[in-house]
């Protein structure tokens, strides 16, 4: 405990990095998987099919039918690219589950510069011991390991944000223009890995014309659209335009703004008092705004970030990830000088220290119970298992009970053929009369079975649908985290998968792999 101690008072942010850099660690070896559907299907998925001589998403002009940009940067997923082929191509790896390892192992090392400058920013503009307990929040708050090692542009913009603001503040130390480049570039990459954060860019404008520097404004701002000019260069050589996918990304999301969820303004407030647990989130909501116009550079950039996105209908809880490190910081700075300034709070020590122990208690268990959660783990097994089949030919998504079937990870499967799935509406005798199955190297023999409702009818309907008989073969349940979110939202499609073997009553003639369809 003395040797703790002694490297915490001594050491503090190394020790705070050690700490971080565990349970970022322990998520990279068991966290496994996937959380939502654009940190894989907009990543990985459609980098490896790129790797593979494939078009996934059809986002390639050459694979279109009506070449237009599908409004993705290819910054991000481009780098996954090159990391995908390296592995497969100069060192030879080619099992799913060992690249997905190495790359939650990139993110994971990436992620400390969050700590890393949160608490260097913190520890500038208050106090080391308040850069103590911003860097460790951001070390062990119970999200942030397992979303670390994700591959969400949410939390991949973050350091290149966090580093804008740590440049500014050199920037007014020194009076270095370089500190200005710099700044313009880490804007830059951020906008290329995620477009939204030019509100952040623009706030850190806002911020240097208020502060009546003009020049400095134009050199940020020059620098940062050169920089980001260059993350949407294969823009040019796709589309043989510049920003050919970013124009189309704001038109789409003008257009369709309210497509997905339209959900009211204040949704973010109970998203962030959540997620950061209260009652200390709510402490750090209240110094966010208590010294607004000291901490404004981490403020304003970081407000019109909320804003806009409390603006816009379309809503998802990820969406606000980039505001969480600096809220957190401006946050815990304005409640210290407002609780320290505070009668209430100065007679109640007892009170105020144990709502800070009930923060780490329910934190501690949040983070234990997260941080190694193998988040869709049935969807993401039942294609590697179909991987190690030698037998295995293509599949039927089976998913007779909805009106439209899910897509499967292919990424583990290791096949970039098209899949045949039933719905609601075309069921296993729809399927028979498809002749673009009747390819030997087309034709399935292997069933996946998605959900829990109706097994038994469906497996029924499709055995007498596809004149065919089922052999189970593996069932594949969810993780326990993802059992509980589906639980508490049917929404999370998290599911049990049955995997079965396709057996014809009868002989079927197929066409040789070079063939014509019969």
């Amino acid at each position: 405990m003395e040797k703790i101690k002694h490297y915490w008072n001594n050491y503090p942010l190394q020790t705070i990095l050690t700490v971080g850099i565990f349970f970022r660690l322990i998520s990279v070896i068991f966290s496994k998987g996937f959380g939502m559907f654009d940190d894989h299907f907009l990543v990985i998925e459609a980098s490896q099919s790129w790797v593979d001589h494939y078009d996934y998403n059809r986002w390639l002009p050459w694979n279109q039918t009506d070449p237009h940009p599908e409004g993705h940067s290819f910054f991000y997923v481009g780098i996954h690219y090159i990391m995908l082929w390296f592995f497969q191509n100069i060192l030879g790896i080619f099992d799913p589950q060992v690249k997905m390892y190495i790359i939650r192992f990139f993110h994971a090392v990436y992620s400390l510069l969050i700590i890393s400058l949160g608490y260097k920013i913190t520890e500038r503009l208050s106090n080391q011991k308040m850069a103590k307990t911003v860097g460790l929040i951001l070390a062990v708050l119970w999200l942030m390991p397992i979303l670390s090692v994700r591959n969400l542009v949410e939390v991949v913009c973050i350091p290149p944000l966090l580093a804008v603001a740590w440049n500014f503040i050199k920037y007014e130390e020194k009076n270095l223009n370089k500190y200005l480049l710099m700044a313009g570039m880490m804007i830059g990459i951020a906008m290329g890995i995620r477009y939204q954060t030019g509100a952040f860019a623009i706030g850190f404008g806002l911020y240097l014309i208020l502060q009546q520097r003009f020049k400095a404004a134009v050199i940020f701002g020059v620098s940062g659209i050169v920089f980001f000019s260059l993350t949407q260069a294969a823009d040019i050589f796709i589309w043989e335009q510049p920003f050919a996918e970013f124009q189309e990304y704001v038109r789409y999301n003008i257009e369709h703004k309210e497509t997905y969820f339209d959900r009211p303004w204040y949704m973010y407030l109970g998203t962030i008092a959540g997620l950061l647990v209260p009652p200390v989130s709510l402490f750090m909501m209240w110094g966010f705004g208590y010294r607004w116009k000291k901490y404004l550079i981490l403020v304003l950039p970081s407000f019109l970030f909320f804003a806009l996105h409390s603006y816009f209908p379309n809503k998802q809880e990820r969406f606000i990830l980039p505001f969480v490190p600096f809220l957190i910081i401006a946050g815990l700075m304005g409640w210290e000088a407002f609780k320290n300034n505070s009668t209430f709070w100065s007679s109640r020590e007892k009170l105020y220290k144990g709502l800070w122990t009930f923060f780490w208690v329910l934190n501690t268990i949040l983070l234990f119970f997260v941080t190694p959660a193998y988040t869709k783990k049935s969807q993401v097994e039942a294609m590697y298992w179909l991987r190690n089949q030698d037998d295995y030919v293509n599949m039927v998504v089976e998913a007779s009970h909805l009106d439209e079937a899910r897509n499967p990870p292919k990424f583990y499967l290791g096949h970039w053929k098209s899949f045949y799935y039933t719905t609601k509406k075309n069921g296993g005798d729809w399927l028979k009369n498809q002749q673009t199955i009747y390819r030997e190297d087309h034709y399935p023999n292997y069933l996946v079975m998605l959900e829990e409702e109706f097994v038994d009818e469906r497996k029924a309907r499709f055995e007498n649908g596809f004149e065919c008989e089922l052999e189970l073969v593996q069932v594949i349940e969810p993780s326990h985290i993802d059992a509980l979110l589906h639980w508490l939202n049917p929404n999370n499609k998290n599911f049990t998968v049955r995997i079965f073997k396709i057996h014809d009553h009868k002989d079927i003639k197929l066409a040789p792999a070079d063939g014509a369809f019969s």
